[in-house]
């Protein structure tokens, strides 16, 4: 598991770290064009790219913390000994969707491989680069729904409301 936890932790800062770029990048572009340069056509290739990087990179470690947007007004409703099963359940089911999306994705990277497909923009890119990312991270996301179907912890809190 703490291999599983470094991997996501160095994911994450990974996403952290190309949004800062992505700013900058912005930042960069707006004050080109306000002194009269056109600036650079890539910023936005970069930028359009690095959305579902970032959101690739950060998606397990944000399962592992439970960050992502669910609602808990059903696990709230249940009685107390509902909860766990029904939480481990929808843990299971992610598990499942994690899987297949794995699979897919891996699936159509390979196939741009092979064809040596490629997203065309003002910066060419093999899609597969693009694509790789998606295989890798479906997989730890599963990983990390794992522990909430098998570990002490469940997914969900049982409490409806905001918690932060």
């Amino acid at each position: 598991m703490r291999l599983l936890d470094f991997i996501c932790n160095v994911l994450a800062v990974i996403a952290g770290a190309y949004l800062v770029a992505i700013m900058f990048g912005i930042v960069f572009q707006a004050t080109a064009r306000s002194f009269g340069f056109s600036g650079s056509s890539h910023v936005f290739t970069f930028s359009e790219f690095g959305l579902l990087y970032i959101v690739m990179l950060a998606s397990p470690w944000l399962v592992r913390l439970r960050g992502h947007v669910f609602i808990e007004l059903l696990s709230a409703a249940l009685p107390n000994s509902a909860q766990k099963a029904y939480s481990r359940a929808v843990a299971a089911l992610c598990i499942i969707i994690c899987l297949f999306l794995m699979y897919y994705s891996f699936q159509n990277t390979m196939k741009a491989y092979r064809f040596g497909d490629a997203e065309m923009r003002s910066l060419d890119m093999p899609k597969w680069l693009l694509l790789g990312t998606m295989p890798l991270c479906f997989g730890l996301m599963a990983l990390n729904f794992l522990r909430f179907v098998f570990g002490r912890e469940t997914l969900h809190t049982g409490e409806a409301g905001v918690h932060e």
